[in-house]
């Protein structure tokens, strides 16, 4: 089937990207932005850190990891022997740039992380990125910034859209499915959005040049069938102009496999992982009430967390009788709140001020053992005061103080079949931002900005094991990042727009891993995390984006060097030094719209030793398709990773190879 498919879809190069179909901005939910209130800064998206539904469905970006590679400054990360898709934030992990969805965090409690691999994007109007500087609002844990996934708002009496596509390998057989719909209607006085979707991977396959190894023998890549299931409901009443209140509720169901090691670094074990569920549902509330010259805004949330891992003996997976062997589950929920208050201090001035509360439980066991609970409870008070000094000139200042309280942290001994209690830790954090913004020109902007901020360490990070190689240190502290950043963009001739900013972050007391005396673990080598680390971070995130009419071109490039200050042999992971994503959109006709994007990157270690290391790559993807002329029907075909590049961002674990795909989308 693929010697039809081949030329077939190359005779309708360029690609399509489907901007007709874009959501606008009034789709936008404006409670869940959190946004910094500059006249120079308009909102909190731009375009090296924002993406649209429009961006998103160009690129056929379906999981938020994906989404978020796109931008200048972020580069994704396979956490390959976990089976789960992370980015990095200028240098910082999930950990230290939470994930909120509409202003409410989102992460999980135990890790902190999000496998944004299990975060589709269907249902989403935006995704904004802060980094480094963003607004305290957002609460604490945001040390290096936050991502913030905005969902959608109906803007009319009815709309709504449904679609789907398949998956063809590069043998020509169909190896996943997926499926969406989204609708809503705006009454006014109320309305309602309501979505769902389905996706299913049953394998994907490795490219040709993939060399046979042990764990995988190439073709179908083992292990990696994954299945999603995803819904949402928001029921809001707008009683009048300025006052909403809204009810939201999204449940995520998935369950997925994770492919062994394919390297070649000796010692280096294959691991054969399923995970049966991953289980997520968050029921949140958000208003905002216009009172005087004061708006009070008020977020509650309810949010469930459960999963299973089950590691088996061979690629059989069928056996569970090796040491190494087990069956472990979580189960945990997040409750909590934030009170913000915003004040319109004169035409000039608004001041914002906010109080966030949040308790996260974990509960987790293996098959034969009792349940195991850490509790932590959270909090943060932060002001965030705004004065436009002209119609150009603002300056913004914050400052936060957060605390974190350890409720209930227990241990487990397997030997003696004991519970007993650890040490409980608490912690302290303050933080503070200042950022000046310029309206040079009609067209031009530039910023400064300096911002101190801190991330608590979590429930693993204070009391893992990790199966038996580390010892749990619950005096952990905080760790301290400060950022600088100065920023310049403009529009020339009304056709180029150009985007670039120069950033320098000192990071103190990282959480890294120590090696402490063997004797310390039942399984040596014996390590410990400690607040020892001190790197610097330097770069240059830049975009640009040329508009010659019926063609359009765009391309964003990151320089990113992290230097271990405190170990120099302690390598920092996954983050190439370059990186660089690019596209052209051809405008062929009405009816027929064309694109092809680029994403290229350089080498990255992604093992603290250096052992494991990627090599360099660069991936390109082809779409075309044409809209009907009842405007409501777009069909479009398409091909990643078209030259069946062998390409990996963990070393061992191989991405896929060339892959096709047929799709549709009709608007109700």
């Amino acid at each position: 089937m693929h010697k039809i498919l081949v030329p077939s879809l190359i005779a309708l190069i360029p690609f399509c990207v489907q901007a007709e179909f874009a959501f606008a901005e009034e789709n936008e939910f404006t409670l869940g932005t959190v946004v910094v209130t500059a006249n120079a800064l308009d909102k909190s998206g731009d375009a090296d850190n924002s993406i649209d539904t429009q961006k998103i469905r160009a690129y056929d970006k379906e999981t938020v990891g994906g989404a978020l590679n796109t931008l200048s400054g972020i580069s994704i990360s396979k956490v390959g022997a976990r089976n789960e898709e992370m980015v990095y934030v200028r240098g910082f992990d999930l950990r230290q740039v939470p994930v909120f969805v509409d202003g409410v965090p989102v992460y999980v409690p135990y890790d902190g992380y999000a496998d944004l691999g299990r975060f589709n994007t269907f249902d989403l109007a935006r995704i904004d990125v802060a980094k480094g500087f963003s607004s305290l609002i957002y609460g604490p844990n945001t040390l290096g910034g936050a991502i913030n996934l905005v969902s959608r708002r109906p803007s009319k009496t009815f709309e709504g859209e449904i679609g789907g596509g398949s998956t063809i390998t590069n043998d020509g057989d169909n190896n996943g499915n997926r499926i969406y719909t989204n609708i809503g209607s705006n009454q006014g006085s109320w309305y309602v959005q309501a979505g769902l979707s389905y996706l299913k991977q049953d394998y994907y396959q490795l490219p040709d040049d993939f060399v046979p190894a042990k764990g995988e023998d190439g073709d179908r890549r083992d292990n990696s069938a994954t299945t999603d299931r995803k819904y949402n409901l928001k029921i809001a009443l707008t009683p009048n102009d300025t006052d909403e209140y809204s009810l939201n509720y999204i449940s995520q169901h998935g369950e997925k496999g994770t492919p062994p090691y394919a390297g070649s670094v000796a010692g280096v074990t294959p691991r054969y992982w399923t995970w049966p569920y991953w289980d997520k549902d968050s029921l949140y509330y958000i208003s905002s009430t216009e009172i005087g010259i004061a708006t009070l805004k008020v977020r509650a949330f309810h949010d469930t967390y459960g999963n299973s891992l089950f590691a088996w003996d061979d690629a059989t997976y069928s056996t569970q009788k090796k040491a190494s062997s087990f069956q472990s589950w979580y189960d945990d929920y997040t409750n909590g709140a934030s009170v913000e208050v915003d004040f319109q201090l004169g035409d000039k001035n608004i001041l914002k001020s906010a109080y966030h509360w949040k308790e996260d439980l974990h509960r987790e066991h293996n098959l034969g053992e009792p349940i195991r609970r850490d509790e932590d409870r959270t909090q943060s008070i932060a002001l965030e005061d705004t004065h436009n000094f002209t119609d150009d000139l603002s300056l913004v200042a914050g400052v936060s103080h957060d605390w974190r309280d350890g409720l209930q942290a227990e241990d487990y001994n397997t030997k003696t079949k004991v519970i007993s209690d650890f040490k409980l830790g608490e912690g302290n954090a303050n933080n503070a931002t200042l950022g000046l913004f310029d309206k040079i020109t009609d067209t031009g902007k530039i910023h400064f900005t300096i911002a101190q901020k801190s991330r608590f360490p979590t429930i693993k990070d204070r009391y893992s094991y990790r199966m038996g190689t580390a010892l749990p240190n619950p005096d952990l502290k905080a760790e301290s990042a400060l950022h600088y950043d100065i920023g310049y963009e403009d529009t020339f001739y009304k056709m180029l727009h150009v985007n670039i900013s120069v950033f320098h972050s000192d990071v103190t007391d990282l959480i890294q891993v120590v090696s402490i005396p063997a004797s310390a673990c039942s399984t040596p080598p014996c390590s410990q995390m400690q607040n020892i680390g001190k790197v610097d971070v330097d770069g240059v995130d830049t975009s640009v984006r040329a508009d010659f009419g019926s063609l359009n071109i765009g391309a964003a490039y990151s320089y990113l060097d992290r230097k271990n200050l405190s170990d120099s042999a302690v390598h920092l992971i996954d983050t190439p030094r370059h990186k660089f994503v690019g596209d052209a959109v051809w405008h062929i006709t009405p009816t027929w719209n064309a694109t092809a994007s680029f994403e290229a990157s350089s080498s990255r270690y992604t093992t603290t030793n250096g052992v494991q290391q990627t090599g360099g790559f660069g991936i390109a993807n082809l779409k075309t398709g044409y809209r009907f002329a009842d405007e409501k029907l777009l069909v479009e075909a398409g091909v990643r990773n078209m030259f069946d590049r062998l390409y990996e961002y963990t070393e061992g674990f191989p991405e896929a190879g060339r892959t096709y795909f047929l799709q549709f989308k009709y608007s109700l």
